[in-house]
């Protein structure tokens, strides 16, 4: 495990948070150690020879706490062949890193191919009852993006976020699935294991292993989708909720936005207007292809390829 189970620990402690990790890497990374050369260094020593505030310095004996159980749970890991990618990894995306900053998740629990995430990619999320035309679209879009070797970035849940994976695996696509609870809970859904490849997918966690599902999580796991993707689009969304506040978070990352714009607007796009209204989304029309008529998707395509 080398570090790792220090710095996960380190995370643990209440206070610390992503700026505090940043802090002590660099700081520590500057004199040529390794954060397990000063693991059990005093907090006096601490504050005089790097210079940490009384919090920082505090929280290694604080964290010494979760030491054994953090090695228990990483054991849990290696025999689930899961991978955990710190913010310092060479894997860890960039990205995340420039637009995140000092708000990045500490930690990237994947399972799958970690090289599908510094690929770039376009988010297609809505609702998880979504429309039969919303179904159509969120699968016609995440075709197109593999047909371009775009990674298709979504959730794991039902509707639109599940339809997108299984259009990309079907096509030949790479995806990346952030889900709203620990990894050690991951299961790949029924509707895309026949297509399921881990060396073009990667699902991700950024909770600790065995955190459970709720509302909250899915809040902060749609805003780190809308961060590592050059473009979001939501396929339908309510007028509140999950989906829509993921809308809020592109707006305010500065991620460009869109969504589908209908003639007639079934109640699982009901927030899309709004969307577009609110948050400046540009709307994603029809063109028409032999009979079909499918989601126009090169503003979103040149978004990602060339900006």
């Amino acid at each position: 495990m080398n570090s790792t189970k220090y710095w996960i620990a380190l995370d643990r402690v209440q206070g610390i948070g992503p700026a505090s990790l940043k802090e002590i890497y660099k700081k520590i990374s500057d004199a040529g150690l390794s954060i397990s050369d000063i693991f059990d260094i005093s907090p006096e020593e601490l504050k005089s020879e790097f210079y940490f505030n009384d919090k920082i310095a505090s929280a290694f004996k604080s964290a010494a706490v979760f030491l054994s159980s953090v090695e228990e749970e990483y054991m849990q890991l290696i025999d689930a062949g899961i991978d955990v990618l710190p913010f310092f990894s060479k894997s860890y995306p960039e990205r995340l890193h420039h637009i995140l900053g000092n708000n990045i998740p500490p930690f990237l629990y994947l399972y799958g191919s970690s090289g599908v995430l510094n690929e770039k990619g376009a988010a297609i999320i809505g609702e998880s009852k979504i429309s039969s035309r919303g179904e159509f679209i969120a699968y016609s879009a995440a075709r197109e993006l593999a047909s371009r070797n775009i990674n298709v970035i979504s959730g794991f849940a039902n509707g639109a976020d599940l339809t997108a994976h299984r259009a990309a695996l079907e096509h030949g696509g790479i995806t990346t699935a952030f889900v709203p609870y620990g990894i050690l809970k991951l299961n790949i859904p029924e509707s895309i294991r026949h297509v399921y490849d881990p060396s073009r997918m990667a699902a991700v966690s950024i909770f600790s292993p065995g955190h459970t599902p709720d509302m909250y999580a899915a809040y902060i796991r749609n805003r780190v989708i809308c961060a590592l993707a050059s473009a979001v689009f939501i396929v339908e969304s309510p007028d509140e909720g999950g989906i829509f506040e993921a809308a809020k978070s592109a707006h305010a990352l500065n991620i460009p936005l869109y969504t589908t714009e209908y003639a007639e607007y079934p109640p699982t796009a009901s927030g899309n207007k709004r969307i577009m209204s609110e948050f400046g989304a540009l709307p994603v029309r029809g063109k028409k292809v032999d009979s079909l008529t499918l989601p126009n998707m090169d503003r979103i395509i040149a978004d990602v390829k060339f900006k």
